[in-house]
Formats: C-alpha cells, sequence, structure tokens
C-alpha cells in the first residue's frame, strides 16, 4: 500500500459533528496530517464561502472541492481550477421537473447562493435543524423569483437544490428526479433535500482532476463521506471511508465503515493513518 498524500473530506454528517463543531481531537488529527505533508481536501455541497471559516482559514487548506464537484478551488491562488455547471436547458429541465413539489428551492451561481424571497421567508420550516438554518440563512441572497433570475440571466450555475418539510414526499421525488433528470447528477447531502448537478459536477470526478493535477496516483488517495453525494468520491478515492452514520447507498461504495461523526471518525482514522508513516 502506497503512502495517502491526500485525504479527501466531506462536512456535514463527517468531519463535523451534528451540532456543526469541529471537534480539538479532528482539528489535532488535521494538523498532525498537515505536518506529514498530506494535502487535507474539504471536499463539500456547500460553496467556497460556505466552508466553516476555521477549517477555511486553515494555514494547510489550499484547495476545496465545493458544490459537489462543480468546482475546485485554490484558496491560495484564489482562482477555480475546475469548473462544470448547469447549462441554461438543464435549468429548465430542473425546474420543470420539481414545479408540483412543496419544496423550497435554492441555488448556487457564480459563488453565490440564492433562494426567492417567499422561499426564505419559509426557511426556517424547511431546515433540518438550526445550526444548518443559521448557515443557509447567512449565505442565500433573495432574488424576487429565482426561475425568472436564473433564465433571465443567461448564465449557468452549479447546483440547484430542494428542501422539504415532507420526508416522504421528498424520497418520493428523488426517485422520480432519478429518472427524469438521468442527464444529471442527482443526489442527497442532508436528510430533507435533493442536489441537483451538471453530470461531470460530482465530488469523484473533481478529486480524479485535484489528483492528477497534483500528479499523484489513485492509491495515494483517501476519502471520508456519509451521504450520497460522496460516492463517486468514495469509489474514486485509494481508500473510501464511510462513516457508521452513512446512508446505506455510501456504505455500500466505500472499502472500509468508520465510526460516526459524533465519535470523529475521520480523526481516528487519521491517527491510525500516521501510525503507518
Amino acid at each position: 500500500m502506497k503512502q495517502i498524500k491526500l485525504i479527501a473530506f466531506d462536512l456535514d454528517g463527517t468531519l463535523l459533528k451534528d451540532n456543526k463543531d469541529l471537534t480539538p481531537r479532528t482539528l489535532e488529527a488535521l494538523k498532525r496530517a498537515a505536518e506529514a505533508k498530506i494535502q487535507l481536501v474539504p471536499t463539500t455541497g456547500r460553496l467556497y464561502d460556505g466552508v466553516p471559516e476555521e477549517i477555511r482559514t486553515l494555514p494547510f487548506i489550499r484547495y476545496v472541492i465545493g458544490a459537489n464537484g462543480a468546482l475546485v478551488y485554490d484558496a491560495w491562488e484564489k482562482r477555480t481550477l475546475y469548473r462544470a455547471e448547469m447549462n441554461q436547458e438543464e435549468i429548465r429541465q430542473f425546474f420543470d421537473a420539481a414545479q408540483y413539489t412543496s419544496a423550497i428551492t435554492g441555488c448556487y451561481k457564480g459563488g453565490k447562493a440564492y433562494m426567492g424571497k417567499g422561499d426564505i421567508e419559509k426557511m426556517e420550516e424547511y431546515s433540518p435543524g438550526q445550526a444548518l438554518f443559521r448557515m443557509m440563512r447567512r449565505i442565500y441572497m433573495p432574488v424576487e423569483d429565482l426561475k425568472a433570475y436564473l433564465l433571465e440571466s443567461g448564465e449557468t450555475v452549479q447546483k440547484l437544490m430542494l428542501f422539504f418539510a415532507d420526508l416522504k414526499e421528498r424520497k418520493q421525488v428523488l426517485e422520480e428526479m432519478k429518472v427524469s433528470l438521468c442527464n444529471l447528477s442527482v443526489s442527497s447531502s442532508v436528510i430533507n433535500n435533493i442536489e441537483v448537478n451538471a453530470r461531470d459536477a460530482n465530488k469523484g470526478a473533481a478529486l480524479r482532476f485535484l489528483r492528477e493535477h497534483l500528479g499523484l496516483e489513485q492509491e495515494e488517495t483517501a476519502a471520508f463521506g456519509d451521504g450520497s453525494n460522496d460516492i463517486t468520491m468514495l469509489l474514486e478515492a485509494g481508500i473510501g471511508f464511510a462513516m457508521e452514520n452513512a446512508c446505506p447507498e455510501a456504505k455500500e461504495a466505500a472499502d472500509r465503515i468508520t465510526l460516526t461523526n459524533e465519535q470523529e471518525g475521520v480523526a481516528f482514522e487519521i491517527e491510525r493513518l500516521l501510525k503507518t508513516f
């Protein structure tokens, strides 16, 4: 087995605890890995600005994979290295598929988050927990009509999201969208949402791009995740770790199952890994 030189990790439900805290043990494990010259790459459904400041500003965090792989960002050089976005026709397809749902809709475009004013007013009841609600309130900017705004702009988007109050409806719509939007990437990162990206915008493709950009071999990479949006990353990495709290599909894709995010599973595995160096 080759020495690991890059570790990609999801944030929510993986690196962070349920209350979105980064524990002292996990922070120390990241610092020790950085000292061992391992690239540490937050790989998230969030935009770069949505990554918690305590992680984003760590001096050893250079690369971030954001919006489910729609971009790879070099924070040191402040430039996007990789981009895979939805075009206008794909945006129309999304809204056609979502038109009869009761969900609220969010969008990432140009590194910013947007949501219709009416949906922002309902955001709290559609947020699975206060921690996520506070993050959503912080990043989303209001527009009068999200669909009209996106189609009139003529621009591409990084990700479109639905948030449901009814989990049964969410499950049904998720299965329907996997069929009706089969030309796109349909996944989920939290219990009540659906995330839609361009076909080439997935964490696995972005991880592969970054690995090749850095001149690394697949066997020199590891990844941690818990959601269906982490599956491609777990498959792409040399070693894929699913959290014990991961969805069944992520566990099936992983090489190993580790402890839950509440039990600091990422820190546990990094500590074990560093013992082999």
